[in-house]
């Protein structure tokens, strides 16, 4: 009653033994004057004769003959026919009073989208008039109620007994006809939604009084947040060209957003059905969500990028493999040239000695033995080519045979007995006891190329050791396996390369500053030929010295 009251659709309550309080003869900027509402009231009687509609006295300049109640109902609807027939301007006037969000027209809005779907409907084919959706229009209604008794209103007439049993209650008819709903906005904000009754030529207005935001709120937001398109679009709630309320995508509560934070492209704008359709929705987009095949199409397209990723290093790595084995393959053949060029030519030197009898009695010995150690060193390198090429071609495969730890050690020590004398160096062996008649299922041949490399490896570069001995060592280890070990008591090897040692072609010194000979394939031989006999082999440096 107070929110009527204050937006001057129905006077103030009379109380109890006084009389009913004047309306207020100063009516606010916004409200039509009062011969303006009346000569409404009048025209829409004129529109509509069949109804008998009271034109309120001040229209015919007799206010004082009617009542003061007449005159304050005449008021009151006539307030209401100002609600409903108040024009743009005066609703334009009334948003920018109850409202902060501004107008419809005065935001950033991307409208294209908007004007493409109004050019598509447009040119869509008319609907027949039978597709055409029916109006909203007048409808009369009839109410029965017992009669009243005679000279006294509220009482309800008795009912009298008839033959039979039964009672005639006397009943009168009324037939109402009835306006379509209205919906307005009133100047503190609040929504009315009321519709005008006519019945016995008198016009009662029937109505209910909204809470702006709780209506809002249950009618519009609470279904919009229940969708997937809160999660990607504004929502934009406007009333005759005014912003009543905004809600941010996906921001639960966002209730009445700011005016600069509504931008975007308007998607979809539609009114609600009658009686709200002054009620307006903007949906605004301002992110598309992923479609059903984004997903899909993302992994697809980090699948084939990291496939395009593994295969550009894939490449770059057999580019920088197939550089490092070509350099490799050039020191190769440049050390190995080296290896059999230096042996030749001191053969062919001191074979010419010996022939022209150059040298005497006590230079012969030395010679020869120079000439065979030569020719053997030969024999050692040629052995490892042929052997690295049959490894290549995967056609080396080992002959294993059952042997004993002793009689292997014997092999190995027939093998290279002469080959450390001749350097200088005294080879020893030390076996435990218990490991020397264990059998091992080994290839003989392979089994004694590998020490044969290993010690010639040591004296290679153990060459300027002041210890001048390479220690032979079998021992047992847990699982019952067992190590042989070679140890010589040099520089060692550097900490670095003790992985890189068993590489293929790899030497530790520069080829332009190397003082050892070799080709960089003994290592790599003794690595292959273990591991195909089912050992391993490993280096370390002790101190002094190295052990493999």
């Amino acid at each position: 009653h107070d929110v009527l009251v204050d937006n001057r659709l129905i006077g103030p309550r009379a109380v109890a033994g006084e009389a009913a309080p004047a309306r207020p003869a100063a009516t606010p900027p916004e409200a039509s004057s009062e011969a303006d509402v009346v000569a409404a009231v009048a025209s829409r009687a004129s529109e509509a004769p069949a109804r008998n509609v009271p034109v309120p006295e001040s229209a015919t300049a007799t206010a004082g003959a009617s009542t003061d109640r007449d005159r304050a109902v005449n008021l009151n609807q006539a307030a209401f026919d100002r609600l409903e027939l108040e024009d743009e301007k005066l609703a334009k006037r009334k948003e920018e009073k109850s409202q902060s969000l501004g107008r419809l027209d005065d935001l950033a809005l991307d409208r294209s989208l908007e004007e493409a779907a109004v050019e598509q409907r447009r040119q869509r084919p008319n609907l027949r008039e039978s597709e055409r959706p029916e109006g909203r229009g007048t409808r009369k209604e009839q109410v029965y109620l017992p009669a009243p008794q005679a000279g006294a209103a509220p009482a309800v007439a008795e009912p009298t007994a008839q033959p039979g049993g039964q009672l005639e209650v006397p009943i009168r008819a009324f037939e109402s006809e009835i306006d379509p709903l209205a919906f307005g906005l009133l100047d503190s904000g609040h929504l009315v939604l009321f519709r005008k009754v006519w019945r016995e030529g008198q016009r009662y207005i029937q109505g209910a009084l909204i809470a702006h935001e709780p209506f809002v709120r249950g009618l519009i937001e609470d279904p919009f947040r229940a969708t997937s398109l809160a999660a990607m679009s504004d929502l934009i709630v406007a009333h005759g060209g005014g912003v009543l309320s905004a809600f941010r995508a996906g921001a639960d509560g966002s209730y009445g957003a700011a005016e600069t934070d509504l931008a975007g492209t308007v998607l979809y704008r539609s009114a609600l059905a009658a009686p709200l359709s002054a009620i307006e929705l903007v949906f605004t987009v301002t992110r598309l969500p992923s479609g059903p095949g984004a997903a899909l199409i993302t992994w697809v397209g980090v699948i084939l990028g990291a496939v395009l990723i593994g295969g550009c290093l894939l490449l770059y790595r057999l580019g920088v493999g197939q550089i490092e084995l070509a350099r490799q393959q050039q020191d190769f053949v440049s050390a190995v040239s080296h290896e059999l060029k230096t042996p030749l030519t001191s053969i062919r030197m001191y074979g010419e000695m010996l022939r022209e009898g150059w040298a005497d009695e006590a230079k012969k010995r030395t010679y020869y033995d120079f000439i065979f150690t030569e020719s053997e060193r030969l024999s050692r390198l040629i052995a490892n080519v042929l052997q690295l090429a049959r490894m290549t071609r995967n056609e080396a495969e080992p002959d294993l045979k059952s042997v004993t730890v002793g009689e292997a050690l014997d092999l190995v020590r027939s093998k290279v007995s002469s080959q450390v004398e001749r350097a200088g160096f005294t080879l020893t062996v030390e076996a435990a006891d218990e490991v020397t008649g264990r059998v091992l299922e080994i290839d003989p041949d392979g089994f004694a190329q590998v020490f044969i490399n290993l010690i010639d490896n040591a004296l290679k570069f153990a060459a300027k050791a002041e210890r001048r001995e390479i220690d032979l060592t079998v021992a047992p280890r847990r699982g019952g396996a067992i190590a042989f070990a070679v140890r010589d008591h040099g520089p060692g090897v550097p900490k670095g390369q003790l992985k890189k040692i068993f590489q293929l072609f790899y030497r530790s010194e520069s080829e332009l500053t190397r003082e050892t000979v070799g080709t960089g394939i003994g290592l790599a031989l003794v690595n292959q030929l273990v591991q195909s006999m089912g050992g391993k082999v490993d280096a370390r440096n002790v101190n002094p010295g190295a052990e493999f």
